[in-house]
């Protein structure tokens, strides 16, 4: 199918690429379907674009690139929303955040997006207590150059 989207113009999607959202994405109900697009070669980034409204598009990551410590309760109820047979049919993105100063992108480690990866359905996990925050810094001092 094609979408028409602002940031990527016109798109081919095959139905089989499409993730569903059992529950919309806080913010955006009218969304249900999105598509996973990588960012450009080698970049660790990809954008969830959506299929059903071009405009659209969130830039996710990989949150064990940016806290390898990183881990999303997936209670029962959840993973039977998802269809979550096993651990390793789960894909984890959270959202990124750009701001002018690119130094200074965040993450959101308490609203993951947990996808099955088989079934191809998708949903925001709000993880309920602070053990995460919203706004996780990518570039975290410990890790940032020193330019004399």
């Amino acid at each position: 199918m094609k979408v028409i989207t602002d940031r990527f113009g016109v798109i081919d999607v095959k139905e089989e690429a499409i993730i569903t959202m059992v529950e919309p994405i806080l913010g955006f109900p009218y969304a249900k379907r999105y598509v996973l697009l990588d960012h450009r070669e080698g970049s660790p980034f990809k954008w969830l674009q959506s299929v059903d409204d071009g405009s659209l598009a969130f830039v996710v990551i990989n949150p064990k690139l940016v806290k390898p410590d990183y881990v999303v309760p997936i209670d029962k109820e959840d993973a039977e929303k998802l269809e979550i047979e096993k651990p390793e049919d789960a894909e984890v993105y959270v959202m990124v955040v750009i701001p002018e100063d690119p130094r200074k992108m965040t993450v959101n480690l308490r609203g993951p997006i947990v996808i099955n990866k088989r079934k191809r359905l998708a949903k925001q996990i709000v993880i309920p207590d602070d053990s995460y925050p919203v706004k996780y810094p990518v570039i975290r001092e410990e890790n940032a150059c020193s330019h004399p």
